[in-house]
Formats: C-alpha cells, structure tokens, sequence
C-alpha cells in the first residue's frame, strides 16, 4: 500500500516540474518576444479562413513596409484601433510612397483601404508588420487565461511551492 502513494506522489511531482518548466518556456518566449519586438495577436473573424481560421495566434514583427512582398501576410491598423491581418495582393508606389492592398483569404475583393506606414488620411490604415509564425486555436487557450488569470495564478504558485518544498 505505502509503495502506491510513493510511486502517486513521483508522478505528481514530475508531472509539477514539467508544468513548471513549461510555464517558465513560455513566460521567457513571451518576454524574449516582447523584447525584440514581436506581437502576439488572436485571429478574431474568419477573413483569413481556411489559412488562418478564429482563434489563430499570430506573431507579427515589425519590418520596414518596403520589406513587404505580394503573399506575404500582414497586420495593419484602422482608425488607430482594430487590428486587422489580410494578405498583401499589391503594392503601390514606391520608398517613402509604398502603399499596402490586401485582401483577406476569404473575401473576395480587396478590402477598402491600402496600408501605409505613416497614414496621412482616413482612408489609410496603419502598417503593424509581417505574420512570421502562426498557431491555430491557440487563442483559445489564451482566452481562457485571460478570463481566468486570478486561479490559474494561484494554482501555478501553489504547484511550485508544492515542487519547490516537498
């Protein structure tokens, strides 16, 4: 009998230090991210279904806009606010000039506005930068943790000092 609740108590506690050396992976690539300068974006509409369907996470990094080649997928801004992410079909102009037209996976025509990386008019949207990584239904999770900070806080702390101190 004593050996069944050692052998339960070495797997709760491995299975304690994988979660928190998971939790401190993704806590260091979140910081690291941050840090050079990427962005962790959910995927909200279904505009780039089937590539990138609701609840995608994008990593998006900021790159010159003349870096930005047709097919390449971006993020921009409207109206200083939303952030939207469609596929780059053309480029305008040209340097300083360069103008965004983008279009999401499943629409059909080309959305209203071109991208630009100072708008100077209404009619522009901001350019963010370019999709490097993509994760489907990983903002699921997210949101969830979002929702739930508070426990999920307190269960990592208790877990931890249950690993830490046993």
């Amino acid at each position: 009998m004593g050996n069944i609740y050692k052998r339960e108590n070495k797997v709760l506690k491995i299975s304690l230090i994988v979660l928190r050396n998971i939790c401190l992976a993704a806590l260091i690539a979140l910081v690291a991210g941050f840090a050079f300068g990427y962005k962790f974006l959910t995927i909200l509409t279904g505009s780039m279904t089937p590539t990138m369907p609701v609840n995608t996470v994008v990593i998006v990094k900021h790159v010159p806009i003349s870096d930005v080649q047709i097919g390449d997928v971006i993020t921009y801004q409207v109206g200083g606010k939303t952030n939207v992410t469609h596929r780059v079909v053309d480029i305008k102009g040209k340097g300083a000039n360069i103008a965004l037209v983008t279009r999401g996976d499943a629409a059909d025509g080309n959305d209203q506005n071109v991208t630009v990386e100072t708008p100077v008019s209404p009619a522009q949207n901001k350019f963010v930068g370019v999709v490097v990584y993509y994760v489907k239904d990983l903002g699921v999770a997210l949101q969830l943790i979002k929702e739930n900070i508070i426990i999920i806080t307190v269960c990592v702390v208790l877990a931890l000092f249950i690993v830490t101190y046993s």
